[in-house]
């Protein structure tokens, strides 16, 4: 399940992290990627889920998008009270131009110097987080508040959550009893995360054995 925004979804946009409307593409395409791409169900680690939302959004993109997919970098995450977030990826679209003066701030609103010779190019990056779930929702809950956080440096997020918690079967006819779409309250907690904060939501169910 994709829950995309639209141009609302994404906010405190200025000149150096580029358009809204190309914000909101790269947003699409990341999104898109990470709702078709393959997550491993038997792997649950961090290296593990990095590997393959980068291996979805590469696989997903051609080069002449100018589209780079990072999971260590120089930019700015933030911080409150002490607490430190960062994102499990990083999407950069085109390319920043080396302009004195910019450091951290450029970093706080999705932009990094990467040396480049073109002077009149920038760079939009968005963060993508990657959140599984196996026997509760109760990880969602740190899930949103690191994607609240980093919507302070980024000027849009992707939250992926997978969702491999078991279900009842249906012993005679295979099927799980349960619905497969959000409930209205969920959905309204989507719509706020996208529209008050740029964080876009990619929900997958995944059933860890293979049952279903």
């Amino acid at each position: 399940m994709r829950i995309v925004g639209d141009s609302a979804s994404v906010k405190g946009v200025g000149r150096r992290t580029g358009s809204i409307e190309g914000i909101e593409a790269l947003v699409n395409r990341v999104t898109v990627a990470l709702e078709e791409g393959e997550f491993d169900p038997a792997r649950a680690g961090e290296v593990f889920l990095a590997a393959d939302a980068e291996r979805a959004i590469q696989g997903a993109v051609r080069p002449s998008q100018a589209i780079t997919v990072t999971r260590d970098g120089r930019w700015s995450v933030p911080s409150f009270l002490g607490l430190r977030v960062a994102p499990t990826l990083v999407v950069t679209q085109g390319v920043a131009a080396a302009t004195a003066g910019v450091g951290e701030d450029a970093a706080a609103d999705g932009n990094w110097d990467d040396g480049a010779d073109d002077p009149g190019s920038v760079a939009v990056r968005i963060a993508v987080t990657v959140t599984v779930l196996k026997q509760d929702a109760r990880p969602v809950q740190g899930a949103i508040a690191d994607a609240v956080l980093l919507a302070v440096a980024f000027p849009a997020v992707v939250m992926v959550i997978l969702d491999r918690r078991l279900e009842k079967r249906d012993l005679f006819g295979g099927a799980s009893p349960h619905t497969q779409e959000l409930s209205v309250t969920d959905r309204r907690v989507v719509d706020v995360l996208r529209r008050r904060h740029g964080i876009s939501v990619v929900l997958r169910r995944q059933d860890p054995f293979g049952w279903s």
